[in-house]
């Protein structure tokens, strides 16, 4: 998977709050969902125009790991490692965001309990339960983890 999917995959989710506040067109949102949903490689800079918060806190984390922003290993430690504890922080906008909010926006890795028509039904932290969007995660089955 090319760093721009990987990134995509995890930022997407974030895509619809962007649109909500007027940052983005229902055009560029479309734009995201079907590279999301596709694999497909979107241009690096409209991705870090769009999602400039993520890079923001990105930027900080290849310094300390004096690698590219666009390593496969910094994007997939940002979002499993470090992404998290910026939102329970309360760091930038998540300052003021509603707690529901700040859930949302949180990276779990979970399992598969249930698949619907276009969602799967993930639990995690042992009891917690949540909607993932189906066709970000292809081939799944009961029981796998996402």
């Amino acid at each position: 998977m090319e760093p721009e999917v990987l990134f995509l995959k995890y930022a997407f989710p974030c895509a619809f709050i962007i649109k909500q506040r007027g940052e983005i067109s229902d055009f560029e949102h479309q734009i995201l969902e079907d590279a999301a949903i596709n694999n497909k490689v979107l241009e690096r800079k409209f991705l870090e125009k769009i999602f400039f918060r993520a890079f923001e806190r990105i930027e900080k984390l290849t310094k300390e790991l004096n690698k590219d922003k666009w390593d496969y290993e910094v994007i997939k430690e940002y979002f499993t490692d470090r992404h998290n504890s910026i939102i329970d922080e309360g760091m930038y906008s998540y300052a003021e965001a509603p707690e529901s909010l700040k859930n949302l926006c949180k990276v779990h890795k979970a399992e598969i309990i249930q698949i619907k028509d276009d969602s799967l039904i993930v639990k995690y932290n042992k009891e917690k339960l949540r909607p993932v969007i189906k066709s970000l995660v292809k081939n799944v089955k009961i029981g796998d983890f996402v």
